[in-house]
């Protein structure tokens, strides 16, 4: 990453600013209040708010749950094909090795954990939600 474009909203600013200008990455300003220059970020950041809605809703998980859900659908969002890297996938692009979707699960399912006998109590076999 070279340069980073906000609307002077002021989320990237302080520590944000502190990193990037370690790192040699400039940062461009747009003027306030003004989304609409910023158009394929406000975009994305549209989407991820839908799929996490739209997560959550599917799952009948509370709103606390919102940082979880945005975290899996980023991950899920670099591990799919994309249109401007003509079909292949970001993390791929980035690490150079295959993606493997083996471990994925539905969000929010009901999963139970196995504890061997000799390392079980009463209270601490229970049942848990894959997030």
């Amino acid at each position: 990453m070279k340069i980073v474009r906000t609307d002077n909203g002021g989320e990237y600013k302080g520590k944000f600013e502190e990193y990037y200008k370690c790192q040699g990455i400039r940062i461009e300003y747009t003027v306030p209040k003004t989304p609409d220059l910023n158009g394929l970020a406000e975009r994305m950041n549209r989407t991820i708010m839908e799929r996490v809605r739209s997560m959550l809703s599917h799952a009948k998980l509370p709103k606390s749950y919102w940082a979880k859900a945005m975290y899996t659908v980023v991950y899920l969002i670099n591990k799919s094909p994309s249109v401007p890297l003509k079909g292949d996938v970001p993390h791929r692009v980035l690490t150079g090795k295959d993606v493997s979707y083996q471990h994925l699960r539905v969000f929010g399912c009901l999963a139970y954990m196995h504890v061997p006998k000799d390392r079980r109590c009463d209270s601490y076999f229970s049942t848990v939600r894959l997030l």
